[in-house]
């Protein structure tokens, strides 16, 4: 019996942490052995497109009794009407087609509407959210009641953190930790590192600026550092999509490297001191902290991004300057490898295997 996959993100170890995660799942699955079909979505690449499609979504009267029937909590305006009009002709559409499927295994949880299409089709479903994207600015249409309710209505939901597993544990969702461990291709390219690991002196942060949070978490980074660099001498490489954006808030303590490539990262990492991580109120570095530990790579993190991190060897948290001045005076040695999950991993492929044999 083959599941069908619903993912955002291509499964690649080539990518943002979006993409990492994904490749996480399909390398458990196929470790395991499961057949599972890429869910397909419409993409609608205009603005007309979007329009008309909107405007179909609104006019369908399904679009209604669906909503009531689940009750489902919108935000008074159009265009959350029409998402969801959308989502569950779209959803209707291409699980109609997997006559031969009975299991859903959703990522991409934004789209709501998911499991209430699943359900009235006789599907099962393991909900495996990247984060409760609630809490991404700009990221969920709706309010945080009517994500939780949509995670809660899933058979299963598998958490990328601690938090989030407490958080809908209490509104009633079958939930379970499921962390980020690096998939084999990164696994190994980190291990690589670690083997040729010879620190030096500088500090580094790793980051996409074009990614808003974590631009927001990386200028607030710099100005920590602002306010302890008269009391300690330091320098710190900056690497990650458009941080080369980021020269009007630094100084000659920075330095920005933008996009580099595998090569050039190897070798910042390889002569790293310490990797740096800061995120104001966010989702966490739920992907670069298990990464740079499995490189021998300690880290000094915030507590918004120490999130799920905290029991992990190598992994300093700070909540204030004097916190992080503290740890930039302190010798910190190599940390080991993050332990494999095996007891969350067994647990998510056995709910699989049963759901899908159900």
């Amino acid at each position: 019996m083959s599941i069908v996959l619903d993912s955002f993100f291509d499964p690649s170890p080539v990518g943002h942490g979006g993409n990492r995660r994904s490749a996480q799942i399909v390398e458990l699955l196929t470790r395991s052995q499961i057949p599972f079909t890429r869910f397909e979505r419409q993409l609608l690449t205009t603005g007309r497109d979007r329009v008309f499609a909107a405007i179909r979504a609104l006019c369908n009267p399904k679009t209604v009794r669906f909503i009531l029937k689940h009750q489902i909590e919108l935000q008074p305006a159009l265009k959350n009407l029409a998402f969801c009009g959308f989502q569950r002709q779209l959803y209707d559409q291409v699980l109609s087609q997997h006559t031969e499927s009975n299991l859903l295994l959703w990522e991409a949880t934004k789209n709501y509407v998911a499991p209430y299409v699943a359900k009235d089709r006789n599907f099962k479903v393991i909900a495996v959210p990247q984060n409760i994207e609630y809490f991404v600015p700009d990221a969920f249409p709706e309010s945080l009641s009517t994500e939780i309710r949509a995670l809660v209505s899933a058979d299963f939901v598998f958490c990328i953190s601690r938090e989030e597993e407490w958080l809908l544990r209490l509104h009633g969702a079958n939930a379970y930790y499921l962390p980020y461990y690096p998939p084999r291709e990164i696994e190994q390219q980190l291990l690589n590192i670690r083997a040729r690991r010879t620190p030096g002196d500088r500090f580094l942060i790793l980051g996409s600026a074009s990614n808003p949070p974590t631009r927001q978490g990386i200028i607030e980074q710099i100005q920590w550092l602002k306010q302890i660099r008269p009391h300690l001498e330091f320098e710190v490489d900056i690497v990650g999509n458009k941080t080369e954006s980021l020269k009007d808030y630094c100084d000659q303590t920075f330095t920005l490297h933008g996009t580099v490539s595998d090569e050039q990262l190897t070798a910042l990492m390889t002569h790293a001191k310490t990797a740096l991580i800061h995120q104001t109120a966010s989702s966490g570095a739920l992907t670069r902290i298990p990464e740079l530990l499995m490189a021998g790579i300690p880290v000094i993190a915030n507590g918004n991004a120490c999130r799920s991190a905290f029991s992990y060897a190598g992994v300093y948290c700070y909540d204030d300057e004097f916190e992080l001045l503290d740890l930039f005076t302190q010798s910190l040695n190599s940390p080991p490898s993050p332990p494999r999950p095996i007891a969350a991993e067994k647990r998510f492929i056995d709910a699989v295997q049963h759901l899908s044999q159900a």
